[in-house]
């Protein structure tokens, strides 16, 4: 179990995050789609509400839709009330199948932005996050492709979920603001070691 950090945050999650489609066109072949948008507010949401004391999607937010509670998902936050605002976004998906890979395996890279501001609007921390998924290709040996792909991508987001919260008090400028806020608390383990400037695949395949 996570122990909530004693403040009040809540997500802004734009129409083009939760709207989010990757599409690629290879040269031979039908077009590979992963869609990841209308998975980011349930995702937010459960984040925030597990990491801190009040969180959930603010008013405004992509679906309309929030929590104060943890609980009640139809009472959206109002940032007046909040002690900081997270503004997150996607700014590259790349993905490897197994025709590339020769493995049994389809993976998802998700390179995230996450930008946390205060009820002002000042900018409190900017950093970039990077998540991966998998999923076994014999487990969708009836359902072809684009399931397989599809569930890589959404281990990947879930990947981030958990990362966010191993990595959130080691960010140096949130660090300062945690400890100007009176909320900074130990990080239970250290995050593992990670690629946050870029999403380079084992065969150096992009496509962004």
């Amino acid at each position: 179990l996570v122990e909530k950090l004693p403040l009040s945050v809540g997500a802004r999650l734009d129409e083009a995050l939760v709207t989010y489609r990757h599409v690629e066109q290879p040269e031979v072949g039908g077009a590979w789609e992963i869609e990841v948008g209308s998975a980011q507010p349930a995702l937010f949401n459960n984040l925030l509400t597990g990491l801190f004391t009040r969180g959930g999607l603010v008013a405004g937010a992509g679906t309309g839709t929030g929590t104060g509670t943890g609980t009640d998902t139809t009472s959206p936050l109002s940032v007046a009330d909040l002690d900081a605002v997270l503004v997150p976004s996607i700014e590259e998906l790349q993905f490897s199948t197994p025709d590339v890979t020769k493995t049994d395996f389809y993976e998802v890279w998700i390179r995230y932005r996450m930008r946390l501001y205060g009820p002002d609007d000042t900018l409190i921390a900017d950093w970039a996050l990077t998540a991966y998924g998998q999923s076994n290709a014999r487990n969708y040996n009836m359902q072809g492709d684009g399931p397989a792909l599809q569930a890589a991508a959404l281990a990947a987001c879930r990947d981030a979920m958990t990362f966010f919260i191993v990595q959130f008090q080691t960010i140096p400028a949130v660090e300062v603001w945690l400890s100007a806020k009176g909320a900074a608390k130990g990080a239970a383990n250290p995050p593992p070691a990670r690629t946050t400037g870029g999403l380079a695949t084992p065969t150096g395949r992009s496509t962004t």
